[in-house]
């Protein structure tokens, strides 16, 4: 244990060590005398000192509690001479496995020894009702272990994301720096400044903004989001050395990001300055390419002049068209994931609390209560009995440690398949999640073998059902299925849509915990504000580099068509029509963007949910088409409101100046 406060604990010494959290909220402190009761015997012991324990990071007693609730429980230590019974049993022994150093990434020589000791043991306990648990099948450990993965994956992924869009962004903006300042970088050479000279001056202004600009991100990043997720993460587990830091990461995409927009801009002055200064200083010429190769077909012939002059701009600048398409896409992926996320967190709200689990209260019972008490709750409120208990479930690729769930006659506690329709529990067999399944290799219709912690005796039945859980994965069976192999139905939990008053927690020792449907949803929204402030934080991201891109990339864009359009005008072309042409081509470059985007966002929000929530078995499939629609509808009026500002310039192009260029 930690010592926050008081002395440190010595075998033999008498007293009580009480965690801190339990004794903040209580007002215990170090002295004060507490009196107990322990199986049935009342005793005093005196505070030693308040403590800390990593056992109890993630603060929660069992899966009928939403949220960490401090005060309310805690845990404490006591030496084994103050033990108030008769005879302390023991109910578990800890064997650390010589030469295994690192419990989170082991190596194949670790496994092989974990695996040895754990044959070695399993000979010995295989006829008792002993259970060998390795620390990564441990329900905590494990928890705590897939949030580090998880969170250290989207702590890699999303920054390369961002850092990949941003890229773009500043290429954009690079580029069409170095393009407005031609005249100028052709003065300065014109006038004796050397190439080196021009070339530290544009680089270094571009560098240091480029500096300037992550360290006003980072900093915003630390008073915004960080603080906020960091305040969440404090709510849910309890760690003495939580604090916050800045993640080396932070400088390498701070170097990163500087680096390429002096990159940028070195290339873009690059290719300006090998050429003359009197080159410089003419306008740049147009590419010159030849006909298409769909120019060639008899179809060419069938297209009016907007689209055979829009095919060509296209195929004469294809990075710029790329680029556009680019920055399209990028602004849909986030905008659907960010909706997408959204309507996800909803439905799950909806199914696990509506149609899985509509009673209106859930009352736990504690391990002592036999059936007849709980089957008197039942009586009493009209509740369907429910088993939850841990057992390891022997696969084909594995033997994972899962909740063993089993469900008396009733329609509290129900079950979907993999298409969404509630479908019955097997009555001759057992049904297993889809997740579980998985990783155990299974499928319908093959024979697992199961056990329950704590319980000697092997099961083996055959899977008729794979199901689909929001929350906790692992089997289920039916009380009948369960009877006809020859185990006992414990019940700890009853479901009911009668009110069940909440003193029964105070007041009743076989009942451990009453939570109403309204506590779960007020909890699950609680935890859901995290998500929705990542989906703003990733809506906002979206549609500024959104805008800034296709900002960019239409300057660009408009500048090299100036003379095009000047001679379109001259032509006798009214100014709305020449605005319809161009508007014709972002309306198919931001429809292939559009498309692309939506494709590669349902990938990313795949991803980014499995990754938030490995337990969880989001139903994306039944994902609606609103996310699509709007994420479609908001990167089209971005787009083409971007494209009108731009477009909107036609009718203030000086003509002569425009035509009086390099032929």
């Amino acid at each position: 244990m930690l010592l926050m406060d008081g002395e440190p604990y010595e075998k033999g010494k008498s007293g009580i060590w009480i965690d801190r959290n339990f004794a903040r909220v209580q007002g215990i402190g170090v002295g004060d005398s507490l009196q107990l009761i322990l199986e049935g015997t009342e005793f005093s012991e005196q505070v030693r000192g308040i403590v800390d324990q990593p056992e109890h990071l993630y603060f929660m007693i069992d899966d009928t509690y939403t949220e960490p609730q401090y005060g309310a429980y805690g845990f404490a230590f006591l030496d084994s001479g103050d033990y108030p019974g008769d005879v302390l049993t023991y109910d578990r022994v800890f064997i650390d496995v010589d030469g295994v150093e690192d419990q989170f990434f082991l190596t194949d020589e670790d496994k092989a020894k974990i695996d040895t000791v754990k044959a070695g043991i399993g000979e010995l306990i295989s006829k008792t009702s002993l259970s060998f648990i390795p620390k990564q099948k441990d329900g905590g450990y494990n928890s705590i272990n897939v949030d580090l993965e998880s969170d250290e994956m989207l702590s890699t992924v999303f920054p390369a994301l961002f850092f990949t869009i941003a890229l773009l962004g500043i290429l954009t903006t690079m580029t069409r720096l170095v393009m407005k300042q031609r005249s100028i970088i052709g003065t300065l050479k014109a006038l004796g400044f050397s190439n080196a000279v021009v070339m530290i001056h544009f680089v270094s202004y571009s560098v240091i903004i480029a500096f300037i600009g992550g360290i006003c991100g980072a900093v915003a990043g630390w008073w915004t989001l960080g603080t906020y997720v960091h305040g969440l993460m404090d709510d849910y587990y309890s760690n003495p050395y939580s604090r916050m830091e800045v993640s080396g990461k932070v400088a390498v995409m701070l170097l990163l990001i500087t680096f390429m927009a002096g990159v940028t801009n070195y290339c873009a002055c690059r290719k300006l300055l090998v050429q003359r200064a009197s080159e410089i200083l003419r306008p740049e010429p147009p590419a010159i390419m030849g006909a298409g190769a769909l120019e060639k077909t008899p179809v060419w012939k069938l297209f009016d002049f907007a689209t055979r002059w829009n095919y060509r701009d296209i195929n004469h600048n294809r990075m710029r068209t790329a680029g556009g398409i680019l920055g399209v896409a990028a602004c849909t992926m986030l905008s659907f994931t960010a909706f997408g996320a959204n309507e996800l967190q909803n439905f799950n709200e909806t199914w696990e609390y509506e149609e899985l689990t509509p009673a209106d209260y859930t009352v736990g019972f504690a391990e002592d209560a036999g059936y007849g008490t709980v089957y008197d709750y039942a009586r009493q409120y009209n509740g369907q009995m429910v088993e939850n208990k841990e057992g390891e479930v022997f696969g084909k690729n594995a033997t994972m440690l899962y909740n063993i769930s089993v469900a008396d006659e009733g329609n509290l506690y129900r079950f979907e398949n993999e298409q969404g329709q509630f479908v019955r529990l097997p009555y001759n067999g057992i049904a297993v999640s889809y997740k579980a399944a998985d990783a155990l290799g299974i499928v319908k219709d093959d024979v697992i073998s199961f056990k329950f912690s704590g319980e000697p005796a092997v099961y083996k039945v055959r899977v008729k059902l794979i199901y689909k859980s929001p929350a906790t994965q692992g089997v289920a069976m039916s009380r009948k299925v369960l009877e006809n192999l020859g185990a006992e139905f414990k019940p700890n939990l009853m479901y009911t849509d009668m009110t069940v008053p909440g003193s029964y927690v105070t007041e009743r020792p076989e009942v451990s915990s009453v939570f109403s449907k309204e506590q779960f949803l007020e909890a699950y929204r609680k935890k859901k504000a995290s998500m929705n402030a990542d989906i703003m934080y990733i809506m906002v991201i979206a549609v500024v580099i959104g805008v800034v891109v296709m900002y960019n990339l239409g300057i660009m864009s408009f500048t090299e068509k100036t003379r095009e359009i000047a001679t379109l005008k001259v032509l006798g072309f009214p100014t709305g029509k020449i605005r319809w042409i161009l508007q014709q081509q972002n309306i198919f470059v931001t429809g292939l963007g559009t498309l692309a985007g939506l494709y590669a966002g349902s990938k990313i929000l795949h991803f980014m949910m499995i990754q938030l929530d490995v337990d969880s078995d989001f139903m994306y499939a039944r994902m609606t088409i609103g996310p699509y629609i709007i994420a479609f509808i908001l990167s089209f009026v971005l787009s083409l409101a971007v494209n009108a500002i731009i477009s909107a310039k036609v009718k203030d192009i000086n003509m002569v100046e425009a035509l009086k260029g390099v032929e």
